[in-house]
């Protein structure tokens, strides 16, 4: 009976963990024999979507790596076949396994060797996951929301533009954010011909928020980088 208790329990927090991280439900991600990976960014949130990158290297050429995903990933009664297109250098497959969508994007490297990267992405979970508010000021467009957790630390980096100025987004974030506890530790100005603009340095407890400003024609780039130091 104990084992049996034991066992469910078991289940029980592994659901809790693939709910959490929807990119633990996804199939495991096949590699040939002898290739060597690396962890780029093993847990990505890309605007809202779950991500996982590797690198890989191979001394094998590319169609070769090529060849062991088109057979791994052969079209079945159920699951159609991989995609396959080129992307500059890179030639990529892909396929759509489980709602989980994997990508191979590779090239040639060294004398027949290949080099490449290997992403997944997870289904959207069912219940949206409310990030944290951003400040930003009325007509902003956010361009990219990337969240990631690399060695015990969480960060998040938003790019955003509108239409005020960098003084304008400097004395919006000191006021706003400093109501929200966050204090100025640093602000300096860039001078260099091809790096105009501010960067503003901010803490609270033991979070860091850098904010980057710089002006394109009638718009201002606003870029921001939280990190969390558990």
């Amino acid at each position: 009976m104990m084992r049996g208790a034991t066992i469910l329990l078991c289940l029980i927090a592994g659901a809790a963990h693939a709910a959490k991280d929807p990119l633990l439900a996804c199939p495991d991600f096949p590699a040939p024999k002898k290739a060597r990976l690396q962890a780029v960014a093993p847990q990505l949130d890309y605007n809202g979507t779950p991500m996982s990158i590797h690198r890989i290297e191979s001394d094998a050429p590319p169609q070769e790596i090529l060849a062991f995903y088109r057979d791994k990933w052969a079209a079945t009664d159920k699951i159609r076949g991989p995609a396959e297109y080129p992307l500059g250098p890179w030639q990529v497959i892909a396929s759509l396994r489980d709602n989980c969508f994997f990508t191979v994007q590779v090239k040639p490297f060294g004398k027949n060797g290949t080099e490449g990267f290997l992403g997944v992405t997870a289904a959207a979970p069912e219940r949206v996951v409310v990030k944290e508010q951003l400040p930003m000021l009325p007509g902003s467009t956010v361009l990219n929301d990337l969240a990631h957790n690399d060695a015990g630390k969480t960060a998040r980096t938003v790019l955003l533009k509108n239409g005020f100025s960098q003084a304008a987004n400097a004395d919006f974030y000191r006021r706003n954010l400093g109501d929200l506890g966050w204090r100025v530790t640093n602000h300096y100005r860039l001078g260099l011909p091809d790096q105009k603009g501010d960067v503003m340095v901010l803490k609270n407890g033991l979070r860091e928020l850098s904010i980057t400003l710089t002006r394109d024609g009638r718009e201002s780039n606003v870029l921001l980088n939280y990190v969390d130091q558990p």
